[in-house]
């Protein structure tokens, strides 16, 4: 079965959450995990879940000190996790118990597609209205749910079929999907915080060619108490919220429309926007910080535009068609939008993970190292920090101009040490070999070519390559070289006789393996201190080493470092079970 994450965002949520995760634990699909990250509830939220957790151990808590909004806090269940599949869950939604079961045969039969969608539905009565079945793409860069509000009797049969997007609340993803649509590190903009990030999910997974799948064996209830296109209840909200739905279509617009379409859209889009902005001057004047928010933030909307059009490979579907009028006549055949496939490129040549810990001066440098990436070449930044964000910044910052589908940013769960950031560097990588290049150590100039040059030709033929590095001090000055004396294959006996009688022989920025090597040959969790060594050894004595005395990177030594004092009694004993 699939690796499955159940992620709930919870904020005062207390009256909703006990029904929504006894619906969730009660699934007929039964591997899964199920994260509440709770964004700062004033109410007994935390409380309730924490009661549910007591009797049911795939439930875990986590307790946000401030308020990140819905993007805020699935962004933080999708950066700590690396399951296959994720399912977004509002705290108002009740599952059917097969729901998840339904959802993930539905998302199998295709790898094209990237989320599967169900029924909705308002109430429990015999002929309940749908809440959404999908959504639908109207004119204007603006999305609707399908067959809102509709009597399920008055739609007739419901097949499966694909759709212009999922709905936020309850949407199932796959997670090559959810790292294929991140930008700037980020899969939702925090910049939409709780409004409208699931149009701009569903337009960017138009744009990169990704299939949406309504799936209507899949059901839940949802009692939807906000309907955005309607004045009525717009006057009954609270000023944050629907400021945050005239800046939100906005950033929609300037992110996602490609340049070629930019007349059309304006033609469309500008009739409503008028309006929308008298409508404002007239009645809601407050609302107005939303196109100053627009304006101050016009720089980084550009950088943001720049990204998600430079990874769109299809165009859009014609922004003409209108699926107001769509009727169950029309359910059956597949809108226009879905004959896109997604390019699945195949996995890099190489993973470059960069795991970091409260250094981001460091980080920054690591990441400057890196230069132009070659188009075979993947980063994925894995940040153990927990006192604040600086290390996630610097990395959406060092790596803004890198090609967007090439780098990846993760947030581990508080608590994480560094062995489980290295092996969730090792889940997360996609290419063939996999480089570790901590936060204080760095390239050298070439270095990164030099590595792929040479990763090509051994590709097939060696799982493991030593090369050479250069023993910098914290102030980058040289200590000494460290280059392999010749090119060669050194045996599996010969190479583990090597590494056991010399600790220092492999530096971590001189080693790469094959990501099957390093799945093959995990890190010993009963290893302390010579975990490094532990793993070098396995890799030597089952597959030997290539030897490469070309100079790759720097590695930093520090004041107190372990290498010096690490062999000792025990530690032997643990490197010879």
């Amino acid at each position: 079965m699939a690796n499955v994450l159940l992620s709930v965002v919870t904020w005062n949520s207390a009256d909703s959450i006990e029904a929504c995760l006894r619906s969730a634990l009660a699934q007929t699909y039964t591997d899964f995990e199920l994260w509440v990250v709770d964004n700062d509830s004033a109410d007994d939220t935390r409380a309730r879940v924490q009661a549910l957790a007591a009797t049911d151990a795939r439930l875990h808590l986590h307790a946000l000190p401030t308020n990140t909004g819905f993007c805020g806090g699935h962004n933080y269940a999708l950066d700590r996790t690396t399951t296959e599949l994720v399912l977004l869950v509002n705290p108002d939604v009740e599952m059917a118990p097969d729901y998840l079961a339904r959802a993930v045969a539905a998302m199998q039969q295709d790898p094209r597609i990237g989320t599967v969608c169900g029924l909705l539905l308002q109430t429990t009565e015999a002929d309940p209205r749908i809440d959404s079945a999908g959504m639908l793409r109207r004119t204007g860069g603006r999305f609707g749910l399908r067959l809102h509000g509709q009597r399920l009797s008055e739609v007739g049969p419901l097949v499966p079929t694909d759709v212009a997007g999922a709905d936020g609340a309850l949407p199932l993803l796959r997670r090559r999907c959810i790292d294929d649509l991140r930008v700037e590190g980020a899969f939702f903009d925090p910049r939409f915080f709780a409004h409208k990030e699931d149009w701009d999910v569903a337009w960017r997974s138009q744009l990169y060619g990704w299939r949406t799948v309504f799936e209507p064996a899949c059901r839940a209830l949802h009692p939807r108490q906000f309907l955005p296109a309607s004045l009525a209840v717009r006057r009954r909200l609270g000023g944050a919220l629907k400021a945050d739905a005239v800046k939100n279509q906005w950033l929609l617009l300037v992110k996602n429309t490609p340049t070629h379409q930019v007349p059309a859209m304006v033609a469309q889009a500008l009739p409503r926007q008028v309006f929308i902005l008298f409508y404002l001057l007239l009645f809601e004047r407050t609302s107005l910080r939303a196109l100053r928010y627009v304006w101050q933030h016009r720089h980084g909307l550009l950088v943001s535009r720049r990204l998600v059009q430079a990874r769109a490979t299809r165009p859009p579907t014609n922004l003409f068609f209108d699926y107001q009028e769509y009727t169950l006549k029309n359910i059956a055949p597949e809108p226009r939008h879905t004959t896109w496939r997604p390019v699945l490129t195949p996995p890099p040549l190489l993973s470059i993970c960069v795991p970091t810990y409260h250094r981001p001066g460091l980080l920054a440098r690591a990441l400057r190292s890196l230069g132009a990436l070659p188009p075979d070449v993947e980063v994925l930044v894995s940040d153990n920090s927990t006192d604040n964000d600086l290390s996630g910044s610097v990395a959406r910052f060092g790596l803004r101009r890198q090609p967007a589908g090439q780098w990846r940013y993760y947030r581990n769960a508080p608590g994480s040490t560094a062995a489980d950031n290295f092996a969730a560097c090792i889940r997360r990588a996609r290419g063939h070999y996999v480089y570790n290049l901590h936060d204080d150590d760095f390239l050298r100039p070439g270095g990164l070519a030099h590595l792929v040059a040479e990763l090509h030709q051994a590709r097939g033929q060696h799982e493991v390559l030593l090369f050479g590095v250069d023993v910098v001090d914290g102030r980058k000055r040289l200590l000494r070289r460290q280059y392999p004396s010749q090119r060669g294959w050194l045996p599996p006996t010969q190479a583990l006789t090597r590494v056991l009688t010399d600790s220092s022989w492999v530096r971590i920025p001189a080693l790469v393996a094959t990501r099957a090597a390093y799945l093959a040959t995990p890190p010993d969790p009963a290893q302390e201190d010579t975990d490094d060594t532990d793993l070098w050894a396995r890799f030597f004595g089952q597959w030997g080493v290539q030897l490469v005395p070309t100079c790759i990177a720097a590695y930093t030594v520090h004041e107190g470092t372990l290498t010096a004092s690490m062999f000792n009694e025990h530690t032997v004993e643990l490197l010879l079970r």
